[in-house]
């Protein structure tokens, strides 16, 4: 049935009908209900915040990701110093650079562009808007949302997207709540700091050490802030364990070692209950609800980035659900195929996670022996990705 006449269809009772609804207005819900739009369909996506919005997050992205996105991003929504080199340290103190060209933007900044762009194509957005509950039948989904000061609305919708995050995953929890534990587990935290330091700003630096962060690497970068002023971030993850405990050894190691000298004018937190560790971890969705970005179990800590992996499933999202209307098949087994490459690629690096290893001895050993041949396949799949099609893309580092 054409979106106009569902619309009508569901006048009558006074329930706004659409084709999409997307919980979530960040990079995966933005870029999803893009793509659906543009492609036909009648889509509507919220955001609980009023944006634009903080969200703590590397904000640090291949330049392929302009290639997923199907966007040139706006120079005035990038930082002002862009990152065009990377040094690795190891755990015996060595270190290894690289030339490095990446995207360095504010998540704020830059979602708010991109929310604009999901308009621009034809899809409605409303900001202040959280989504309480849904019920599947049949025909669709009823999801029920609340707008600041408003009483609860029932929307109808074929589809359903949980696109929240790390931190929320309302759809998520409701369908599979054994996949949440009762306690964090894991997150990430930032300190910007106004000052000096022995440190390049076109440069990000890894530390590889398990005494600051089990999941990846801890890091220093540069941003820029609404004050129009750039600022040393200081920050580290982990998946189990209390974040302070590693952050504070990071931040006196980065001021000894760098003689970082300031003061913190910023602190920016996130944590999940998500099962980091989980072999379930990485889910699609189930029947007319779908899963994307971070709500998907996209995020790889072996990787370092997840921007791009929220990006693509938001676009492959909604061109599963544009071929299946064509080719009269479940929306979410097309998502699954479309998504077979990157599902098989986040599992493999869970497996890879350097939580496995007990020492710094064992981790040193592990980078030194990959070192070689993970940079020959990262220049290989780096070159290829100029040649091929968005929905093609291999996500880096591979």
């Amino acid at each position: 049935m054409p979106a106009e006449n569902r619309e009508i269809a569901h006048r009558g009772n006074g329930v706004k009908s659409y084709d999409l609804f997307i919980a979530g207005g960040g990079i995966s819900g933005s870029v999803a209900a893009k793509f659906a739009a543009k492609g036909g369909l009648r889509t509507l996506f919220v955001e609980k915040c009023k944006t634009p919005r903080t969200k703590p997050c590397s904000g640090i992205q291949f330049k392929y990701f302009e290639k997923i996105l199907g966007e040139k991003i706006p120079r005035d929504r990038l930082c002002k110093v862009q990152i065009t080199r990377t040094r690795m340290y190891f755990p015996d103190g060595s270190s290894l650079g690289a030339r490095f060209s990446v995207l360095n933007y504010m998540r704020k900044t830059f979602d708010h562009w991109l929310n604009g762009v999901a308009q621009e194509n034809g899809a409605e957005f409303r900001d202040e808007c959280e989504f309480l509950d849904f019920v599947e039948d049949q025909d669709g989904v009823t999801v029920t949302v609340a707008s600041r000061g408003k009483e609860p609305e029932q929307i109808k919708a074929r589809y359903a997207v949980d696109a929240t995050g790390l931190s929320s995953l309302p759809m998520r929890r409701k369908l599979r709540p054994q996949d949440f534990l009762e306690k964090t587990a894991g997150g990430g935290m930032n300190y910007y700091l106004d000052g000096k330091a022995d440190l390049d700003p076109h440069t990000l630096y890894q530390f590889w050490d398990l005494r600051f962060s089990d999941a990846m690497f801890a890091w220093i970068y540069t941003k820029t802030l609404e004050d129009g002023k750039n600022y040393w971030v200081v920050g580290t993850g982990c998946t189990s364990g209390d974040l302070l405990e590693r952050q504070t050894p990071f931040y006196e190691y980065v001021r000894k070692k760098f003689n970082m000298e300031g003061r913190i004018v910023q602190k920016e937190e996130y944590l999940t209950t998500i099962d980091m560790k989980s072999k379930d971890k990485v889910w699609l969705g189930k029947g007319r609800i779908l899963m994307a970005g971070d709500a998907a179990g996209l995020m790889d800590g072996v990787r370092g980035v997840g921007q791009d992996a929220a990006a693509l499933s938001g676009r492959l999202l909604a061109k599963a659900i544009l071929l299946s209307d064509r080719k009269k098949t479940a929306a979410l087994d097309e998502y699954a195929k479309l998504m077979g490459r990157i599902t098989t690629q986040t599992r493999r690096n869970q497996e890879r996670e350097i939580r496995k290893f007990a020492t710094n001895e064992e981790l040193q050993r592990y980078l030194k022996k990959r070192l070689v041949s993970s940079g020959l396949k990262f220049l290989l799949q780096a070159t290829l990705n100029k040649f091929r099609a968005p929905e093609k893309l291999r996500l880096l580092p591979p």
